[in-house]
């Protein structure tokens, strides 16, 4: 078993590594294909499919970047943080983190910040797809905020609230509003700060523009129903809000 180990072992490496070293000691060659090609073979199909993984969990990039440029981006990526899961759903986790440590240095809203702000939204609608959602909580009674502003400015609603976890809250230096809007041929988002929350509901994942308030609020509710908080006293706005949050997952009420 310690020789399959350290052959395995040195298998991975080569593919990881896109490395042909040492395989004449464990791969037979021929006049068609030597024992480097047949390894390089392994090694290549396993890169393009790791670049398919993350045109898949990034189409949005992908398209606004262009097949070249995201591919770059792609091959970098891979070469600098090789998969070590045993689930290609965690490889894509650092891709924002590369591209913000890879481009240029600059302003947070400068052109080249793009590509890492929009990945950070595209991975962020991937773990709420697969985060634990709200699908069966018990809702509040239909008239629970039938006047939710009268209820917050007289504190006369005690209900208490909590964040789910398949809600995702991102400050942003770029409004992205109509680059998700257009998949095929999404437009440059315009530079200046915006707020969003990326929620499911009803197994349907979107993103959703809110307000600087509103994300502060949805940033300090815990996330777990037994810490849940009250509406903060007497604000209006966000009790005007309230019915909205609710309906869209950004919130669950304790009932």
């Amino acid at each position: 078993m310690a020789g399959l180990a350290a052959l395995q072992d040195w298998m991975q490496a080569s593919i990881l590594g896109a490395s042909g070293a040492g395989a004449r000691a464990h791969v037979l060659g021929d006049n068609r294909l030597t024992a480097e090609d047949r390894i390089h073979i392994y090694a290549s199909s396993y890169r393009q499919r790791l670049l398919e993984c993350l045109r898949g969990e990034f189409p949005v990039l992908a398209a606004l970047a262009g097949e070249t440029a995201f591919d770059l981006f792609a091959h970098g990526y891979i070469a600098a943080h090789p998969s070590r899961s045993y689930t290609l759903y965690e490889f894509g986790a650092g891709f924002a983190g590369y591209l913000d440590g890879a481009r240029p240095p600059g302003e947070a809203d400068a052109p080249a910040a793009i590509p890492a702000a929009l990945a950070r939204v595209e991975r962020a609608r991937s773990e709420v797809f697969r985060a634990k959602g709200i699908e069966g909580e018990p809702l509040p009674p239909s008239d629970a905020h039938a006047d939710p502003l009268i209820a917050a400015m007289f504190g006369l609603d005690g209900r208490r609230y909590w964040r789910p976890d398949s809600v995702r809250l991102l400050a942003l230096p770029f409004d992205f509003s109509a680059t998700l809007a257009d998949r095929e041929n999404p437009p440059l988002p315009l530079a200046r700060p915006s707020w969003l929350a990326v929620a499911r509901t009803q197994y349907r994942v979107e993103c959703h523009a809110i307000e600087a308030r509103q994300y502060d609020w949805l940033a300090s509710l815990a996330e777990d129903a037994a810490a849940a908080s009250p509406l903060p006293h007497g604000d209006a706005g966000l009790a005007a809000w309230l019915p909205v949050a609710i309906s869209r997952g950004l919130v669950v009420p304790v009932v």
